[in-house]
Order: structure tokens, then C-alpha cells, then sequence
């Protein structure tokens, strides 16, 4: 009787670990979207530097090309400089956050393979134990 309690145990304990490697998977598939989100980020601040930087040539060449317009070309040349700090600010803020993300990665995946041991380990022990009550009952002996 002892054994069939300790089957039941380990039958409602593989069940918990099974809920524990699924909500593990479904973590780890969030980090992954993640990931792919800043990443995401990334490209897309790192566009916003490259448009930055062909509409200051734009106005350098502006400036270059208009006598009388010259001092106002500088002036929206300044202007727009001004902004460039807000976008190299905005484009390291998206790379620590895909490093974040990363490590969210690693974390899940760590945690996920950790919730797999655990769940082998105790469906190892419904077998084991499953297999010693069909030995113990085993009508041929």
C-alpha cells in the first residue's frame, strides 16, 4: 500500500512539474519576442540616425549653395544637431535593452531545462515505482 501512495505522490508531483515546463516555455518564448523586439528597436533607431544624417548633408549643402540664405541654413543646421544627441541616446537605451533581453533568453532557458530535469526525475520515479507494484503483483510467481 505504501508503494501506491508513493506512485500517487510522484504521479501528482510529475503533473506540477509538467505545469512548471510549460508556464518555463511559455517564459521563454516571451524573452525570445523580446529579443526579437528590440532588435526590432534597434534597426529602427538605427534608421532614425542614418535619416538624421542625410538631412544634415542636405543642409550642409544648403549652406553651402545659398549666399544669401547662409546664416539661416546655419541656423537650421544647429538646430538640427540639436537632436542628434535624443536619437544616439535613443539608439543605446534600444541596445541595453536587447542585452536585457538576452539575458532574460538565458535566464528562461536555464530556468526551462532546469523544470525538464525535474519533471524526467519524477516521471523516472512513477515508472520505477509503477514497475515495482507490477513485480510485487505479478500473478505468474
Amino acid at each position: 500500500m505504501k508503494e501506491a501512495e508513493q506512485t500517487r505522490a510522484w504521479t501528482l508531483l510529475a503533473r506540477v512539474r509538467q505545469l512548471r515546463v510549460e508556464r518555463a516555455r511559455r517564459l521563454l518564448n516571451e524573452a525570445r519576442i523580446g529579443v526579437q523586439q528590440a532588435a526590432a528597436d534597434i534597426v529602427s533607431q538605427r534608421n532614425a540616425v542614418a535619416e538624421h544624417e542625410v538631412k544634415r548633408r542636405a543642409i550642409l549643402d544648403a549652406c553651402s549653395c545659398a549666399e544669401r540664405g547662409a546664416a539661416l541654413w546655419r541656423l537650421a543646421l544647429h538646430r538640427h544637431d540639436a537632436g542628434k544627441s535624443a536619437l544616439v541616446s535613443a539608439l543605446a537605451v534600444a541596445c541595453r535593452a536587447e542585452e536585457n533581453a538576452q539575458k532574460r533568453v538565458v535566464s528562461a532557458l536555464r530556468d526551462l531545462q532546469r523544470e525538464m530535469r525535474g519533471l524526467d526525475y519524477a516521471r523516472e520515479q512513477v515508472r520505477g515505482l509503477v514497475a515495482a507494484q507490477q513485480e510485487d503483483s505479478d500473478p505468474d510467481d
